[in-house]
Order: C-alpha cells, then sequence, then structure tokens
C-alpha cells in the first residue's frame, strides 16, 4: 500500500526517535511512502523561512495524501495541522490511523467516529505489532471484490492479455478503469 505518514513538525524533537521508527516499520512492512517531509524536514528551518511558499507547501501535502492509499499519522503531541490533515484524509475517504504514545493519548481524537479512523496506543517495544494490525485492517476496507460475467471470448482473451504482459486479469482491468477515469475526467 501506499501510506502518507505525518506528525506535528515541532513535536519532531521530542519524538525523532517514534517518527523514524514507523517510517521505517512502514518500510519494513512492504509499504511505500507518499511523503518524506516529516523525516526529512528541520522544524527551525521550515518555521523560521521568510519568503516560504506554502501554496506549493500545501499543494505538495494535498497531493501526497491523495495518492496514499492510506494516512498515519503520529498524534502525542497537539497540532492543529496534523487534527486538519486527519479531517482532510477521512474527508478524502482515506483510512486513517491516528498513533499516540503510552500516556499521551490525544482527548479530541477520542471523539472521531469514523468506521475508516482508528486510534491506537504504542510503546517502541509493541510498535510493529500496533502498526501491522492496524494496516491489516485497512486492508480489508480498500480491496471491493466484484465479480461478473464474461462471455468466453472475453475470458480468452483475459488470459491471453494476461500471459502477453505478464499481469493478472484483475489488474489488466482495473488499468483499463483508472485509465477510463482520468479520460472522462471524474473526480470522487
Amino acid at each position: 500500500m501506499k501510506i502518507y505518514f505525518s506528525s506535528s513538525l515541532r513535536a519532531k524533537k521530542f519524538y525523532q526517535k517514534n517518527f523514524e521508527k514507523i517510517s521505517s516499520l512502514i518500510e519494513k512492512l512492504g509499504h511505500q511512502h507518499t511523503s518524506n517531509f516529516i523525516i526529512k524536514a528541520n522544524p527551525d528551518d521550515f518555521y523560521n523561512r521568510k519568503n516560504q511558499n506554502f501554496d506549493s507547501f500545501y499543494s505538495n501535502l494535498l497531493s501526497q495524501i491523495k495518492k496514499a492509499d492510506v494516512c498515519v499519522f503520529e498524534v502525542s503531541a497537539h497540532s492543529l495541522g496534523i487534527g486538519y490533515c486527519v479531517n482532510l484524509a477521512l474527508d478524502l475517504g482515506k483510512p486513517v490511523i491516528a498513533l499516540h504514545f503510552k500516556d499521551k493519548e490525544p482527548a479530541f481524537f477520542k471523539g472521531i467516529k469514523n468506521d475508516r479512523f482508528q486510534l491506537h496506543e504504542y510503546t517502541l517495544g509493541n510498535l510493529e505489532e500496533v502498526l501491522k494490525d492496524s494496516l491489516d485492517y485497512v486492508k480489508g476496507l480498500l480491496d471491493i471484490r466484484f465479480t461478473f460475467f464474461v462471455t468466453p471470448k472475453i475470458n480468452n482473451f483475459l488470459t491471453w492479455i494476461a500471459k502477453q504482459k505478464k499481469t493478472p486479469r484483475a489488474v489488466y482491468l482495473r488499468t483499463l478503469l483508472e485509465k477510463e477515469i482520468v479520460r472522462k475526467g471524474y473526480k470522487e
């Protein structure tokens, strides 16, 4: 899965080790990041820039969230920006996993009632298990099985194209549908 991971940049000085561990676990579990901002950014440089292009920053953030299959946020530190990002992701229909360090439960997030939202406490010792279980749950939300009947001719073509392109039939059909979505200009 493609995962957008972020947290409060101001909290990096307190939770950098946690952020790095979450980021590396996402990769270790076989997923890819849509952003590495929280790992690469320097809080002082980010907040002290006079002429920073925040329009571009916001556009990139929005694009990275849209590209993600799921969003993971470390929410141990209070942050209006992260609260906004969580809400944005949920509004876009993205599953959201909000992780908080032991005894740092954010009261605000406890009030979110949405099937696509998970709030979990972790320690550095159980983080991998918490993240893996959360992502496994999300997998069930993402894939929707769609079964339909095809003629023998269509089935033979799909079998042939699967061999030619060395790709499963479902992936070929999904790719055709995704191209048609773009061609028609469909927006969620």
